[in-house]
């Protein structure tokens, strides 16, 4: 077995039952790194003690801020004093000289059983992601880790049953979840419930603040490039994709909680556990307000104190910093909210993180908004109540509240952003490049074995995925536990657009496709200025153009927004890397794959297009603008070898630059001018936009997706 295998074994390892005490697998050795004191360790097979090991032992005071949070508790990447636990964590893993030391000493029994499981998994995750040395190394997927925070109470009970009836794998049958656990149809909102509830999409989000973080230090990780625009647009992608299947189901698009005197008229139940069932995350009831939260630190939670008054006052000075143009820092430097750097400054301030121009005065309000809905049924714990799924962010968006407050820190954008200037038409004009048409065309699949099936028709419907759930849920059999999730999919598709370069050289063109809804759920056709929010990113490419016609093509699974399904713990079990390493532990051939060249962040690819509406389906704009990579290109390190760039236009690249000059979005990240009114007429110019009408079918059946040719 190559070190890289056995590392990728051991990572895999210490993510099983992470709330058990650590026992390694057959054939799995850890061995203390020499910092750490000689144990008698003779009971745990698998751990070896160096005879040369000193006596100073591991720094233990270390791990006192760690253990503010204890074992068996729930963890919010949004409380301060919970974040700083995790970096401490963090920091600890990625000081460790090599990768092996890292492992060895997240195994060592005073950090994996004694530190709290989640802050666990946060540190160790983070760590093997921003480690340059762990880079071919592969999480398992957050869902099977702690299965807990996906799948409804009575999973673990039906999955304890199977375990019991002792069934040999081949014939035991998978847990079917119900995809509608958390609701009945009667609640409006449970609609959107297979949305809101996506293994995948609840995985982006825990990925994305796991590689953005907001607590970490420049000791520990370097400014992200343009993290605070990342922020900004992600959540705002997040927010257009979630308007479509509102709009798909009959729905209105969701509005704004700026009002925080207003009760909370959705209620959410999640029905989820932690820990085999012993903690519960806590329902929301309708018609709860926001209320001053004073948290004691009762040693079982750590304490939280801030008052709602605090959020309208933050807000306020953030407020006026957009309407005046400039935020001062603590030391009176005035930094100007200008149209290049102005979104990613203000993006730091809203959501806090350790760039924030001033942290201290302009406050922490989306982290604070998120502690302040989470305990909203308990604001002082005198009930002893745990906190709900908006503290954590694995579980935040199944809760409905999510994108009403994200769409009042999306306002925030929005008033800033139309501050800017609108776009002439000499910037979205591309001379000597004309897009003449556009479509799409669905592959062919033994349920539509035709050759020449219809253009412009994206054909939704349900798949059926296995995953595991033994590796998250603590029982003393270690017989296979399988679930079968059913989410939304599409039938594979290809962009085929025609395009005329009329100069004499070859061109590199960037393709920047979008897609909106054209009408409300009552039908009305949407401005231009309602549409462009609702505009969603599909993918964003480089074709080299030679001159004269050309015809493009794409597949929808190239996308620069999205990644595969991602693999079990078996799959990886099975698939271990194979790269060779280079001295000190980096890897020299990074996988390129698809299936393995990503970190886990990036939206899932079953869900690149809305689910649409039922026959004749429901209508669209597919918009696409062709744009010079001489102009947008960011000169970054070598392209083909690096990792974690499958989803840039959400994530970016890791270590690297945002692989795009423009602003994100663009050309719909602010308001046009007023006299423009409709797309048409903002494209009228632009010889290289292109849009056409398609149309998104939903089909209440399974689908089987087949490779690309």
């Amino acid at each position: 077995m190559s070190d890289l295998e056995l590392q990728q074994r051991q990572v895999l390892n210490l993510f099983e039952r992470v709330s058990q005490p650590f026992s390694p697998k057959p054939n799995i050795t850890f061995e203390f790194p020499n910092f750490v004191s000689p144990t008698d360790l003779s009971s745990k097979p698998g751990l070896a003690t160096p005879a040369s090991a000193p006596t100073d032992g591991l720094n233990i005071p270390e791990l006192d801020l760690v253990k503010t949070i204890p074992r068996g508790r729930l963890f919010s990447n949004f409380h301060p004093g919970h974040r700083v636990a995790a970096y401490t964590l963090v920091k600890i893993f990625k000081d460790a000289p090599t990768v092996a030391d890292m492992l060895n000493l997240a195994a060592h029994p005073d950090v994996h059983d004694a530190v709290n499981e989640h802050i666990f998994v946060y540190a160790l995750s983070a760590a093997l992601i921003q480690r340059k040395d762990a880079r071919s190394l592969r999480l398992p997927p957050i869902y099977e880790i702690f299965p807990g925070k996906f799948f409804e109470t009575k999973v673990r009970s039906e999955a304890q049953i199977n375990v019991q009836q002792k069934k040999e794998p081949a014939t035991q049958e998978p847990i079917i979840i119900d995809k509608n656990f958390a609701a009945t149809n009667r609640v409006v909102e449970n609609k959107v419930s297979y949305f809101r509830e996506d293994l995948g999409i609840n995985s982006h989000h825990w990925h994305w603040h796991l590689i953005f973080p907001v607590e970490a230090t420049g000791e520990i990780i370097n400014p992200p490039d343009r993290r605070g625009e990342l922020f900004y647009y992600m959540h705002q992608q997040i927010l257009a994709r979630y308007d479509a299947e509102r709009i798909a189901n009959g729905l209105a698009r969701v509005t704004s909680y700026h009002d925080w005197d207003e009760p909370i008229m959705e209620a959410y139940f999640p029905k989820l556990t932690n820990a085999n069932g012993a903690i519960h995350w806590a329902s929301r009831p309708a018609g709860l307000v926001l209320k001053d939260i004073n948290i004691p630190d009762e040693g079982v939670e750590l304490g939280i104190e801030f008052q709602i008054n605090n959020l309208e006052l933050w807000r306020t000075r953030i407020l006026h910093a957009i309407h005046k143009g400039s935020v001062a820092k603590a030391n009176g430097e005035i930094i100007y909210l200008d149209e290049t750097t102005g979104t990613n400054t203000l993006g730091e301030l809203i959501e806090a993180s350790q760039w924030s121009a001033d942290k201290l005065f302009y406050g922490d309000l989306h982290n604070f908004g998120h502690i302040a809905v989470c305990y909203i049924h308990d604001p002082d714990r005198s009930h002893s109540e745990n906190m709900g799924v908006m503290g954590d962010s694995v579980t935040a968006m199944r809760d409905p509240i999510f994108y009403r407050w994200h769409k009042f820190i999306d306002s925030l954008f929005q008033q800033f952003k139309a501050t800017l200037n609108p776009y002439t038409a000499q910037q979205l004009t591309l001379e000597g490049i004309t897009v003449n048409n556009v479509e799409v065309r669905r592959n062919a699949t033994s349920d539509n074995p035709r050759s020449n099936p219809p253009k412009n028709l994206i054909i939704t419907g349900w798949q059926e995925s296995i995953v595991e759930l033994d590796r998250g849920l603590d029982f003393s059999s270690l017989r296979p536990v399988q679930a079968r999730v059913t989410h939304l999919q599409h039938e594979d598709f290809s962009y085929r657009i025609q395009v005329t370069n009329s100069t004499k050289t070859t061109q590199e063109i960037v393709f920047r496709i979008f897609l909106a809804p054209i009408a409300d759920e009552a039908g009305r056709p949407f401005s231009f200025r309602e549409q462009r929010l609702l505009m969603i990113e599909l993918d964003k490419f480089v074709v080299r153009v030679t001159p004269g016609a050309n015809m493009v093509k794409r597949k929808s699974d190239d996308s620069s927004v999205t990644i595969p399904f991602e693999r079990t713990f078996r799959d990886l079990e099975a698939a271990v890397p194979a790269t060779p390493l280079a001295p000190g532990g980096v890897p020299t051939d990074l996988p390129t794959d698809r299936m393995t060249n990503f970190c886990g962040c990036g939206w899932p690819d079953h869900f690149l297009v809305p689910r649409g509406a039922p026959n004749p389906g429901m209508p669209f704009t597919l918009f696409v603008m062709a744009t010079s990579w001489k102009e947008d290109r960011v000169v970054n390190g070598e392209d083909s070898k690096k990792l974690c760039r499958n989803a840039a236009s959400y994530c970016g690249i890791l270590d690297e630059k945002y692989p795009d000059k423009r602003p994100m979005g663009f050309p719909f990240d602010r308001p046009p001018d007023k006299m423009i009114t409709t797309l048409a007429k903002f494209i009228e110019k632009s010889p290289n936009i292109k849009t056409t009408e398609i149309r998104i079918q939903f089909e209440d059946r399974i689908i089987r997706r087949f490779p690309q040719q």
